[in-house]
């Protein structure tokens, strides 16, 4: 995901433990514990932007038991501004 060009924007990712959905390809581990390891990736981008990237993840890396969705994002933003790095951290910043 670093190396896609353009560049995604900025993205989280985190592990994760799948339920129930194929245990068929699952180690003895995974079978013993009931659920098999993960990790999620989450990012916010234009609908056509993560058409063409789950494009080059299936070129790139065709492994059957990736899942994905796709979901409308009403807003995104942040709750406050970023400082600017010559501001000390905990300053306020008037308002424009």
């Amino acid at each position: 995901m670093l190396s896609m060009k353009p560049a995604i924007g900025g993205f989280t990712t985190f592990e994760a433990e799948g339920h129930g959905f194929d245990f068929s390809k699952a180690n003895i581990r995974e079978r013993v514990r009931g659920r098999v390891e993960r990790c999620v990736l989450i990012s916010v981008m234009p609908r056509e932007r993560a058409a063409r990237i789950l494009e080059a993840i299936r070129e790139a890396l065709p492994v059957p038991h990736m899942s994905y969705w796709l979901e409308p994002v009403l807003e995104v933003g942040r709750l406050l501004e970023t400082m600017p790095d010559t501001q000390e951290a905990g300053t306020k910043r008037a308002a424009p």
